[in-house]
């Protein structure tokens, strides 16, 4: 504890400057976990850096007369100067301050259901009923391709363009890249995804077992890796703080035209993974989910897979408004301000955001609150200890009742404790089962499910730049709109392909083989017989020499002469 006599100041840790990473145009991993534009993730390098004093002089605010954790004055954020700009980056949202109750404030009143039987409804607390929007007539397409370059629009499309062209020109090389080409670039890599082959360069090899023809005669394979290799979304010399700035456009275009579509009645909170296992310091591990390894994106998504919202996880520079109630909260509630939710949605939530003052909160703005809690969350609430709960006969619940919230513990594989400001009759199911629970496991998968739409036939060609997983991700984040995930995804490509490719006309000379011949075809000495082919003369495989001749078998231009020697040396 401090004594009265001692003042309380302020530590300035100043780290030295990065040149070799994030305040560069440098893409590629190897420099990515030195800088990451993430104060809170900073390597040891930069830790050990100088640090600097304030100067003594300096006026030191005056310590705020309220509990910071009730107030409701906005609190004053974090500024630094990012070398290399002018621009002063905010480190971290920071919006006014919720009211927080504590659990031993609140009045638990436990209460017994039989069966079927519907116990009294609170009415003092009503969510408003949902009224859905009318569907945009824009968005009323049944065609494939108009439905995937309506969620991935002309602007996000157009500022790819843009940004491409100027990184390949800050490069010194000239790129001219077009729409059509663009176009044709997303279909190759849609390909990709369903017709994977181990090396991307097979796609245009001549081979019979890797050949593929649709993207051979949209674009030549030198043309795809200069755009590859230049592909941007933003200008590399308007570095911010933000470490997903490289991405930041991608996010705010995608969000822009989810946020055009009718927001559903129910929709979930949950986590999206974009795979990732190169180095960042914003990659995540998350035991127990699909992908384990890559990008945290907090979404909001229908229990159809349709995701509304998504912002990803940047430490203290995600774009959400930190509210006091803590992150799950903050999240839960940054994504509905984020997406205009009207009143009326019932949200669904894991124990990773659920709290009760979240549902008070959720109550005050109209929308519905269905969560699992975890036991750290339930401090002071009379709840009988879940070590002798799991104790009961499995399908057992207690009940309480607090203000508008209903609160369910109950016995299944493991106890389950859900909280709930939706349920007006509170019945049980056949199977014993609680309403809310069963509701819960209704419409909260909807953010798995679109990450397994996405799994299921994801882009194949990889990158060294950290953030190609999100660009390749995006595209199949909007080629998971059919009913049939590989037709749909199949005819997107396929049209993409045939409406903006562009046959490569034949220039010089043609190779004299169409395919490559293996040792143990050539050596096999079983029906190799040479033929007079009638056409041009060509250049025989083993002398150089013209000849009209050639194997029937191998199709290699052979004189007479030579053909002996071809298949036996």
């Amino acid at each position: 504890m401090l004594q009265d006599s001692e003042t309380v100041a302020d530590i300035t840790v100043v780290p030295e400057s990065e040149m070799h990473a994030h305040d560069t145009d440098c893409d590629s991993d190897q420099s990515d976990d030195e800088a990451t534009g993430d104060h809170n993730r900073l390597p040891s390098r930069i830790l050990k850096g100088e640090g600097f004093l304030p100067n003594s002089d300096m006026q030191l605010p005056n310590p705020p007369d309220d509990d910071p954790g009730c107030s409701s004055s906005v609190s004053q954020t974090e500024t630094r100067k990012v070398s290399g700009t002018n621009e002063n980056v905010t480190s971290q949202i920071v919006g006014p301050m919720l009211h927080k109750t504590k659990n031993q404030d609140r009045k638990f009143k436990k209460i017994k259901i039989a069966a079927k039987a519907p116990a009294q409804a609170n009415k003092k607390y009503q969510i408003p009923r949902y009224v859905p929007k009318e569907h945009d007539p824009g968005f009323t397409s049944d065609d494939p391709v108009d439905i995937f370059l309506t969620f991935y629009p002309k602007s996000l499309r157009d500022v790819t363009l843009e940004m491409s062209n100027l990184y390949a020109e800050q490069k010194g090389k000239t790129l001219n890249l077009t729409e059509d080409e663009l176009l044709t670039f997303y279909g190759i890599l849609l390909i990709s995804g369903y017709n994977t082959v181990p090396r991307r360069r097979l796609l245009w090899s001549d081979d019979c077992d890797v050949s593929n023809n649709a993207v051979k005669d949209a674009m030549r394979r030198n043309r795809f890796d200069e755009i590859m290799s230049s592909v941007h979304l933003v200008d590399n010399m308007k570095i911010t703080a933000d470490p997903f700035f490289k991405v930041r456009p991608l996010f705010k275009h995608l969000n822009d035209i989810n946020n055009a579509i009718p927001i559903a009645e129910h929709v979930a909170v949950d986590e999206m993974m974009i795979e990732y296992f190169g180095r960042h310091g914003c990659k995540q591990f998350i035991r127990g989910k699909p992908i384990r390894f890559g990008y945290k994106i907090w979404s909001l998504a229908s229990s159809s897979g349709f995701v509304h919202q998504m912002e990803p996880y940047v430490g203290s520079h995600t774009h959400l408004v930190e509210t006091g109630l803590g992150q799950g909260p903050s999240v839960v509630l940054g994504l509905a301000e984020k997406a205009e939710v009207p009143p009326g949605v019932r949200f669904y939530h894991d124990n990773l955001f659920t709290t009760l003052s979240l549902v008070d909160e959720m109550t005050l703005r109209g929308y519905g609150s269905c969560g699992t809690m975890r036991q750290t969350q339930l401090h002071n609430v009379p709840f009988t200890a879940p070590q002798t709960f799991k104790k009961t006969p499995r399908g057992d619940a207690e009940y309480l009742v607090e203000a508008e919230k209903l609160i369910v513990r109950w016995n299944d594989n493991s106890v389950v404790t859900v909280v709930s400001n939706m349920e007006r009759e509170f019945t049980e199911t056949e199977v014993r089962q609680p309403k809310c629970i069963q509701d819960y496991n209704t419409h909260m998968g909807g953010v798995d499910l679109h990450d397994q739409f996405v799994s299921r036939y994801r882009v194949n060609i990889r990158s060294k730049k950290w953030w190609w997983p999100c660009f390749s991700w995006a595209l199949n984040k909007h080629s998971t709109y059919g009913k049939d995930l590989l037709s749909f995804q199949r005819l997107v490509a396929q049209t993409l392909l045939l409406r903006h490719g562009t046959k490569p006309s034949r220039q010089g000379r043609r190779s004299s083989m169409a395919v490559a011949i293996t040792d143990a075809t050539r050596f096999d000495n079983l029906n190799h017989w040479p033929c007079n082919t009638g056409s041009r003369y060509k250049r025989c495989k083993n002398c150089g020499g013209r000849t009209s001749f050639a194997c029937g078998k191998c199709d290699v231009p052979l004189h007479v002469e030579c053909f002996k020697k071809y298949h036996t040396e």
